[in-house]
This record gives structure tokens, sequence and C-alpha cells, in this order.
């Protein structure tokens, strides 16, 4: 009937239709081993991690979600990244933190920005340093 293949092309339509772009990412990291710790390589990770998403994927927002008892953790995103609090989940103890630019160019930029305040004239730039390809 014609309801019927009204009703599939439309379906048809749905599928094909490409998926929303995303904008936004939430970074998960963790450094297990203790000897490790307190050395500025979470630093390090989340900018290439943060690099990665802004050049390759586009994104424009990232967000961490950090317990509130964490101070380590609220210490590397708030101060050194400079990630500012959106959102506190009291039933998990937990803040959500973020940082958004209007464009995932200008994401970029201020990553490369923290890159360069946080290497202080050191040689090598972002992927560079680590021998990590882009």
């Amino acid at each position: 009937s014609f309801r019927r293949q009204q009703h599939l092309q439309n379906i048809t339509q749905q599928v094909e239709m490409e998926p929303p772009e995303l904008t936004q990412a939430e970074l998960d990291l963790m450094i297990a081993e203790s000897s490790h710790r307190r050395k500025n390589l979470g630093t390090e990770l989340a900018l290439m991690m943060m690099h990665y998403g802004a050049s390759q994927l586009n994104i424009k927002r990232f967000f961490v979600k950090v317990k509130d008892n964490n101070h380590f953790s609220l210490r590397l995103f708030k101060e050194k990244l400079g990630f500012e609090e959106c959102a506190y989940a009291e039933c998990f103890g937990e803040y959500e933190l973020e940082v958004k630019k209007k464009s995932s160019q200008a994401m970029v930029d201020w990553i490369e920005t923290k890159w360069s305040e946080k290497s202080e004239g050191q040689a090598g730039k972002l992927y560079e340093i680590h021998d990590v390809p882009l």
C-alpha cells in the first residue's frame, strides 16, 4: 500500500542520516602506579588527550567528574588546567568540571597555550616530546 511504502521510505531516510556531530568528551584518567604520581604526568596526559580530541575529532567541550575528596585531581583540573565547576552531584559527592570554547580550533589554541606554559621553555611541542604520532 501507499502508506506502507511511505512509512518504509521515512524509516530509510532516518537510517541514512548522518549521526550528529559530537562536540564534547569526558576525560577519564588515572595514574595507578603511586610512584608515578605528582610528576605532572596527569597534566601532560590530559593535554595530549584533549589536543587529539580537539584537533582530530573537533571537540570543543571537555568535562571531568571528580570526587569531592580527590584533592589532587581537583587541583590538577581546576588550578593547573583551568577547568571550571559546572555541576555538583551531592548524592555522589562528585564535581563536574569543564572547559569549553566556541570552536574546536579555539580549543586547540587554548591547549597549545597551556602546553607551552607547562613546558616553560622546554624544547618540543605537544606530541613531539613523547614521540606520539598525530
